[in-house]
């Protein structure tokens, strides 16, 4: 992974520019950010005996986390476009170390249930990262730079879930906690050390708080691009969270009976997304992605067969991880690198809405799963999961071919 990309200078003096991006330390933070907002997901099991709870109703850690992301992205991340963005990233990164300890010292349910809120806003750092890296990458580049980001950034999640079960189950789950929040407090004053203080930026097209936030719908009516895309990445995220959100459940019950260690172990087999984030980056770079799309919207409907027979065959289950993983990853990158081909001057907002859709999609997609889950097992969830990419990639294969 590069360690840093500098886009060239008109002196040709690139290692110079302000503009430098520290890629390998915004990957680490994006990785280990976003990795909270499934901290508890591995937990989950835990979660319900400590506080003698039923499992929906634990499941709603991770539901909350991700409907106050997707608020966070509706109010917070347009501001990068107003605002430093380099000032906003460390501010997001306090409140998310802050919000972490609390949750360690949560004594009720209710309670987390307040600060996971807070822990999914201050990830929403994620997507003033992510753009901040787009924005400062040269043009040629700029998908291979997403796809570092972006790699880092499922690599850490898949250490945060990993290391969130297998500790879990070890030392219970206030630690984990703790632990987070100690690294959100570091990457925090790494981040200060290393993100430099922000050069002449484009004016935005609005100007205000209010107006900023009012500017998000228009940007769906003019941007045909951006309206599909949310749509994909909506339906995409929300099959991938129909799939993860109960499986600690299914690990935990009949015919496994595994603890919190075990969903750790299985989040690793996700790594393929990884290799899926640098498919997709380098093809980004070379022409727009219909296609790719639409081949890994219909993979991660495909995931879900092998995701039925795995209510009972581990092996099926754990082929299922490998697949979703890899081809919503991939999908979602894709997305990403479409969108960030509008100007500069929006991007913000049209990381806004694009992340407000796919993580509204994915809070839905767990809400749903969950409750399918606990009324008719886990084939009911096979079926939600395969019936939304379903749609997903019908749609993109329709305007895919169309455009051909």
């Amino acid at each position: 992974m590069e360690r840093a990309v500098t886009p060239p200078t008109a002196t040709g003096r690139g290692a110079s520019s302000p503009r430098r991006v520290p890629v390998l330390l915004l990957a680490v933070a994006c990785g280990m950010t976003v990795g909270n907002l499934y901290l508890a997901l591995p937990l989950l099991d835990v979660l319900a005996d400590h506080f003698d709870a039923s499992q929906p109703s634990t499941s709603l850690v991770v539901v909350l986390s991700q409907a106050a992301y997707a608020l966070g992205l509706v109010l917070v991340v347009p501001l990068g476009d107003m605002l430093d963005q380099r000032r906003l990233i460390l501010v997001l990164m306090a409140v998310e170390a802050a919000a972490l300890l609390a949750a360690a010292l949560a004594p009720s349910l209710a309670l987390l249930y307040l600060v996971a809120f807070g822990v999914g806003a201050g990830a929403v750092v994620v997507m003033v990262m992510v753009p901040y890296a787009a924005s400062r990458a040269p043009e040629h580049a700029r998908g291979r730079v997403l796809a570092s980001v972006m790699s880092g950034l499922l690599i850490g999640s898949l250490l945060v879930r990993f290391l969130s079960g297998v500790l879990g189950e070890l030392v219970g789950w206030r630690p984990v906690y703790l632990g987070a929040a100690a690294a959100s407090l570091i990457l925090t004053l790494l981040l200060a050390l290393r993100l430099r203080p922000e050069a002449k930026r484009p004016e935005p097209a609005t100007h205000g708080y209010g107006a900023l936030i009012a500017s998000l719908p228009g940007l769906l009516r003019e941007h045909a691009v951006l309206r599909e895309r949310a749509l994909y990445g909506a339906l995409c995220f929300a099959a991938f969270a129909a799939f993860w959100t109960p499986l600690p459940f299914l690990l935990a019950g009949d015919p496994y009976h595994y603890g919190s260690g075990a969903v750790g172990l299985v989040s690793l087999l996700g790594v393929g997304g990884v290799v899926a984030a640098g498919i997709a980056g380098r093809q980004a770079d070379r022409a727009p992605g219909g296609r790719l799309t639409f081949l890994m919207l219909t993979g991660v409907t495909l995931s879900f067969l092998p995701a039925l027979g795995g209510g009972s065959q581990l092996w099926l289950l754990l082929l299922a991880a490998i697949l979703v993983d890899f081809t919503a990853q991939g999908a979602h990158l894709s997305n990403q690198g479409e969108i960030y081909r509008l100007p500069v001057q929006i991007r913000g907002r049209v990381t806004s809405v694009y992340m407000t859709a796919y993580f509204m999609g994915g809070a839905v997609g767990g809400m749903a799963s969950a409750g399918a889950y606990a009324a008719w097992g886990w084939s009911a969830v096979c079926l939600l999961g395969g019936g939304l990419s379903g749609v997903a990639a019908l749609v993109c294969g329709i305007r895919w071919w169309r455009d051909r």
